[in-house]
């Protein structure tokens, strides 16, 4: 027999386990994710330098707008002046979105590691999410780079030119300076080997390269082989040559025509083949004038057929060197090659 009591029970705790059931899997007014889609970047900065990072915002059960605020806070004692942070656009955001954080310093910044507290807030719904950047006293440099790394044409002959682009890079918040760029070597070593020149798209050729803050600086670096330039022309002697080896024929048909019993018909008709073979001659002289002339190396020496590989580098007006270039005496790793082959 049934108790009523206990079913009336059992009941009402099935209703309750069904509302609560429906409770958690309910979302919650306004709910949504906040993830870090890209780091900020730089994420070492000096002293009145920014970094920008991207945000994901996206909906999870409502498409509620969002407000995103940021606080940037450290452990380092007693800064003088810590990073400000802004989020763009401006909140509220409705999902789904990839908002930007942006940290500023200024001048006065300390240095040290600084943490960015990002939080959104939907009804009472509230996620953050964390980012860091660290302050130091950034290097003042640059890099180099060549692009594409094998000069075009490729191959070419001796006696031809090939080009490719350079870049300066700058770092930090190096700026304002000159950069003269050259090929540190050239391998294999031979004689007559291919000749550098750089021409800068910022800045007077020849001379130095220009360099601004962010922007990058390039120049065109122009490789020259050495050797022989075919040049095709008449040579005027040779005209006269064939005048005078005609005009003996032309005398004698002339003098002795009549006494060898030779018409005055047929003088004539000699005469036409002697005209038709001094025209043969004159057309055929050009063929015969092909001359070979060195017109970019005096010294008449050829750049030796062979794979060559230029190593690049550059100083500054203070004698500083590429970043990215390694040197121990005479021997440097990491700067940039260009290579090109002569046939």
């Amino acid at each position: 027999m049934v108790n009523p009591r206990q079913a009336v029970r059992a009941l009402v705790f099935a209703s309750l386990l069904l509302v609560f059931s429906a409770a958690s899997v309910s979302p919650a007014y306004g709910q949504f994710t906040l993830t870090v889609q890209s780091q900020p970047s730089p994420s070492a900065v000096d002293p009145n330098g920014t970094s920008t990072a991207t945000l994901n915002l996206q909906p999870n059960g409502s498409s509620s707008p969002v407000s995103l605020t940021c606080a940037v806070t450290t452990s380092i004692p007693q800064p003088v002046s810590i990073p400000t942070c802004d989020v763009s656009p401006t909140s509220p955001i409705t999902p789904p979105a990839l908002p930007s954080l942006t940290i500023t310093t200024t001048s006065s910044t300390s240095f040290g590691l600084y943490n960015i507290a990002v939080t959104g807030t939907s009804g009472s719904f509230s996620q953050t999410v964390n980012v860091s950047i660290t302050v130091v006293n950034v290097t003042q440099d640059y890099t180099l780079s060549a692009q594409p790394t094998t000069a075009t044409p490729n191959p070419v002959h001796a006696g031809a030119t090939a080009t490719t682009t350079v870049t300066i890079t700058p770092i930090g918040s190096y700026s304002g300076h000159q950069v003269t760029l050259s090929c540190l070597s050239v391998s294999p070593v031979v004689a007559a080997a291919p000749i550098c020149s750089f021409t800068p798209t910022n800045g007077t050729a020849p001379g130095p390269v220009q360099v601004t803050t962010g922007v990058l600086a390039t120049a065109t670096l122009t490789i020259t082989t050495l050797g022989p330039t075919p040049t095709v022309g008449l040579r005027s002697p040779r005209i006269f040559y064939a005048f005078w080896l005609l005009l003996p024929g032309v005398a004698l048909v002339g003098a002795f025509g009549t006494s060898f019993g030779i018409t005055k018909r047929g003088s004539k008709l000699i005469g036409m083949f002697l005209l038709l073979a001094l025209a043969s001659a004159l057309l055929l002289i050009p063929a015969c004038g092909s001359s070979s002339k060195n017109t970019n190396n005096p010294s008449g020496q050829i750049t030796p057929k062979n794979s060559y590989t230029f190593t690049l580098t550059g100083a500054d007006e203070n004698g500083a060197a590429p970043g990215n270039s390694q040197c121990t005496g005479t021997t440097c790793i990491g700067n940039p090659t260009v290579s090109l082959t002569v046939d």
